[in-house]
């Protein structure tokens, strides 16, 4: 499942999947401690590019 951003909803969203063993893929905009902390909680972090 990929999921845009790293707030609130997604988060959330993030960690029932986690919890259910679903890969998760985060899209961000830039590679900052967020990303890291994504990265060492299981999901694939993509940085975005616009």
């Amino acid at each position: 499942m990929i999921i845009p951003g790293a707030g609130g909803v997604a988060r959330t969203v993030f960690e029932h999947l986690r919890a259910q063993d679903v890969p998760v893929r985060f899209m961000v905009r830039r590679e900052d401690e967020r990303a890291a902390e994504l990265r060492a909680l299981g999901a694939e972090v993509v940085i975005s590019v616009t």
